[in-house]
């Protein structure tokens, strides 16, 4: 069986207001730029957004998934074919209440028409909404005698009603609003029957208002029906509704009227995209020889026992190639683990899972890769466009630090570009609406798009349908977010064909939570955790060690450093150290101790949450690069997962177990040294108590039972052991009642409560403090300030250079968290606050005999005098 398409549904009688609205020649729906160019009226814009929806749904494929949810709702035809006329319907009368008199003469001063008092003022939208309704109630009791039908009908059409309700605002309401709101709602709607009677459509007018009336005061509303099917459809179509829209009146602000697309670039792959990245993957050096191998070209693993560089790469080869066989094989499937060792590769996995993936299965035309830190999205971004040879118009990194991206222009001259490479508009909506091949974003964007409620987080939701989606360190999230995670995982992955990949050293499987079906690309993961050449990279002292303050472990980190300086296998005599704090301030107190009575190292860094991104890039530049000089790196968490460094020595303050193996993997990465150690302490009572006290993972022991004797997971690193008791826990608070639990997510997504249903995963207020310690730093803020100031600019210019001075302006900012009693009422005292930012004025300021802020030490917290600074990460 299949439906009618989108292009021959529109043929319907719906779809041409020339035909439907009276005198439609006289109602506009946008103001050029300037007053002597033409103005846009509603039929030419309603007919560019229908245009745009139909090339965005042919181009990311988007109708086949449509259907396939369609047909889970039922399998007749005729009944699924009047919901795809409601969803594209809604598409094309989003704006048609711009027939309200009071918007053409005080929005768009149209002087044809004169004031009128209907009780809805000038708006619009909700007008739309109930035109639509009208309309689709009368088609709907008209075609169907069923009163099931009608109802499941009616239920679906209030839903889409809601997209255009919302789609200036956000969908931050549910239809209980929409049904109930006395201010903006339908109950406002009471006298707008003249506004129906205008519309060339025989509708029964009694009907209509006997069926309205019902649902805003009768027991209509209680009948409406709700399922996950329904949310799938609302979601998607106001996602396609709000980007339709914007680059229908984005045309029109740019180009004036005009009917063809000026916008046909969406950064979709291609064919020869496919077979270019295919053959640059295999071309690289390291990837080359694998293209044709098998596992049977491998040794087993009893023969890779020994520590050496040559069994490190067979193993590394080995699982390579394991996990193209185990994709291979399941390439019909859309839930993926990928779980290696650290130093395993992990990103040359997954981007080998990506090439495969595109070349066996055309439909995925885009790659979104996520991560929790900016580190790890710059360094998997420059690895990426080096590895497959990649031009700034096939790949973008887009977070608060990264350089606004302008796509290539492939040679040509700007005259030849003709306002499509050196179009600055466009090239600001390719980064705005991430119209690249391969977009690498943060974990918060990226769940933001796929649960938030604002436009600027729906526009881009519809991309996601036919794509790879590849998460990493997974575990990084809160455990109370998992159940959540892992049901709209499985839900998307089914009806959008989005290919997820979880990746992590440390991974939680989700699946378990939901019995979601996940395929293992690694599918025997302890042989490669417990060789030797991985499991044995470092030591683990298990035995924590008790301190009262954090330089009393100071004597232990100098004696441990200059054991290792003096070892054999220590070529260059040399030592990397690396201490980690749970806070900034015991950071802060360890580091000006040391600094005081240091007598080894030839550098003290410090890095945490309030140094600035140019000092971090130093700083591991220098350890990278550096082999000579010893070495101590004062730290916070904010290099746990994946930062490119490789240490000799570790320290680590006690926190969650999966943390501290996290930071065990930066050191030794490469097996390639002997004598690596990692060290765990507690100060005081343990700062792990109050930062993580809510967390389900603290308290879980790393010591189990096996063959009759104590083992310990961080020596095993067997952390199924360690995430099965988390995920029993959840799983058993799932089966309760009358509880906030997985079920009360899931009747927020049925009942589109889209408010609800967002996840945050960063629910706390948080400061973005600018530094102006230099020269440049306050030329980049004045730029900044007049950019927000000009008001004499094109509005997409003006936005263009607000957001390339932002970047700029990331390299002079860190974030603390603003929580009661953290103190920041203190630093505000030093800088006022304007455009979102505390602009930190007397930066250089002395307190307690300390400057302020200092760019290679950061920020002195001692200024932050609330009861909980201590607790500051």
């Amino acid at each position: 069986m299949s439906l009618l398409k989108f292009e021959e549904i529109i043929k319907e009688s719906y779809f041409d207001f020339e035909k439907i609205i009276q005198n439609i020649e006289n109602y506009l729906a946008h103001l050029p730029k300037e007053i002597r160019l033409e103005k846009e009226t509603l039929l030419s814009h309603s007919n560019l957004v229908l245009d745009y929806s139909l090339k965005l749904v042919e181009l990311n494929q988007i109708e086949k998934n449509i259907d396939a949810i369609l047909f889970k709702i039922s399998d007749n035809v005729g009944f699924l074919s009047t919901i795809k006329l409601l969803y594209i319907k809604a598409i094309y009368w989003h704006d048609i209440g711009k027939i309200n008199e009071n918007f053409q003469l005080e929005k768009m001063n149209n002087s044809k028409f004169l004031k009128v008092d209907y009780d809805i003022s000038s708006k619009h939208s909700i007008l739309s909404a109930y035109l639509y309704l009208v309309s689709s109630f009368d088609y709907i009791n008209k075609a169907f005698s069923d009163i099931n039908q009608k109802i499941e009908l009616i239920s679906i059409s209030v839903g889409f009603a809601m997209t255009i309700w919302r789609h200036h605002t956000g969908i931050y309401k549910s239809i209980n609003e929409l049904i109930a709101d006395k201010d903006e709602g339908l109950p406002i709607c009471s006298n707008l029957d003249v506004y129906v009677n205008r519309l060339n459509l025989d509708i029964n007018n009694q009907m209509h208002t006997n069926l309205m009336n019902n649902l805003v005061n009768g027991d209509l509303k209680n009948r409406l029906k709700t399922n996950e099917n329904y949310f799938l459809l609302s979601k998607s179509l106001f996602s396609l509704l709000i980007i339709s829209d914007y680059y229908a009146t984005s045309q029109f602000m740019n180009y004036g009227n005009t009917k063809d697309l000026k916008y046909k670039d969406f950064g979709l792959i291609d064919d020869n995209f496919r077979e270019a990245i295919y053959k640059r993957f295999y071309e690289n050096q390291f990837d080359k020889e694998l293209i044709n191998k098998t596992n049977s070209d491998f040794k087993n693993f009893t023969e890779l026992q020994e520590k050496s560089n040559d069994n490190l790469n067979h193993l590394r080869n080995k699982l390579f190639i394991e996990v193209r066989t185990n994709l291979q094989q399941n390439l019909n499937q859309n839930l993926f683990y990928i779980e290696a060792p650290t130093g395993a590769g992990k990103t040359n996995l997954s981007l080998m899972s990506v090439v495969e993936i595109l070349k066996n299965d055309i439909s995925i035309n885009k790659v979104f890769y996520v991560f929790p830190f900016t580190t790890l999205i710059t360094q998997t971004y420059t690895a990426i466009k080096k590895t497959l040879e990649l031009n700034n118009s096939q790949i973008v990194q887009l977070h608060s630090k990264a350089k606004y991206n302008q796509k290539d222009k492939n040679g040509k001259s700007e005259a030849e570009l003709d306002g499509i490479y050196g179009d600055n508009k466009k090239n600001f909506l390719d980064n705005q609406f991430m119209n690249y091949p391969i977009t690498l974003l943060s974990h918060v964007k990226f769940f933001d798009i796929l649960t938030g409620i604002s436009k600027d987080d729906n526009y881009i939701f519809h991309r996601l349908a036919n794509s790879i989606v590849i998460i990493d360190e997974i575990q990084t999230y809160s455990p109370d977010f998992w159940s959540r995670i892992v049901y709209l995982f499985d839900m998307y992955a089914k009806n959008f064909n989005i290919k997820f990949i979880v990746m992590s050293a440390t991974l939680p499987k989700i699946g378990k939570i939901i019995d979601s079906r996940f395929t293992f690309l690694v599918s025997n993961k302890q042989e490669y955790f417990q060789n030797p050449n991985f499991g044995q990279r470092v030591q683990i002292d298990t035995n924590v060690i008790s301190i009262n303050k954090p330089e009393e472990i100071y004597q232990k980190l100098e004696e441990e450093s200059i054991t290792y300086q003096n070892l054999e296998t220590t070529k260059l005599k040399k030592v990397k150290t690396i201490i980690e704090f749970i806070t900034k301030k015991g950071a802060d107190e360890f580091y000006k101790y040391a600094k005081d009575v240091n007598e080894i190292f030839d550098e003290i860094f410090i890095l945490s949450g309030t140094i600035l991104e140019p000092r971090r890039k130093e700083i591991i530049d220098f350890i990278k690069n550096i082999h000579d000089k010893n070495i101590l790196l004062v730290t916070t968490q904010v290099v746990e997962a994946g930062v490119d460094i490789d240490m000799d020595i570790g320290f680590k303050e006690k926190s969650l177990l999966d943390s501290d193996e996290q930071l065990a993997g930066r050191i030794n990465r490469n097996s390639s040294k002997e004598g690596n150690k990692l060290f765990l302490f507690s100060v005081g009572k343990g700062n792990d108590k109050f930062v993580y006290k809510t967390d389900k993972r603290k308290g879980i022991s790393a010591i189990y039972q096996e063959d009759g004797k104590d083992k310990n997971i961080l020596e095993t690193k067997d952390f199924d052991k360690f995430y099965s008791q988390i995920l029993d826990k959840i799983i058993e608070n799932n089966e309760k009642k009358f509880v906030d639990n997985l079920n009360t997510y899931k009747s927020h997504l049925r009942n589109l409560r889209f408010n609800d249903s967002h996840i945050k995963l960063i629910d706390m207020q948080s400061v973005s403090v600018f530094v102006p310690h230099n020269l440049m730093a306050k030329l980049y803020w004045n730029a900044y300030e007049k950019a927000i100031l000009n008001d004499e600019k094109d509005l997409f210019d003006k936005k263009i250079d607000i957001k390339k001075l932002s970047a700029k302006i990331s390299k002079y900012t860190f974030s603390l968290a603003d929580y009661p009693k953290s103190g920041m009422e203190y630093l505000e005292t030093y800088g006022e606050k304007k455009y979102g930012y505390l602009y930190l004025e007397e930066w250089y300021s002395e307190c307690d005999g300390k400057k302020l802020y200092s760019y290679k030490d950061g920020l002195d917290t001692s200024v932050l005098r609330g009861d909980f600074v201590s607790m500051i990460i």
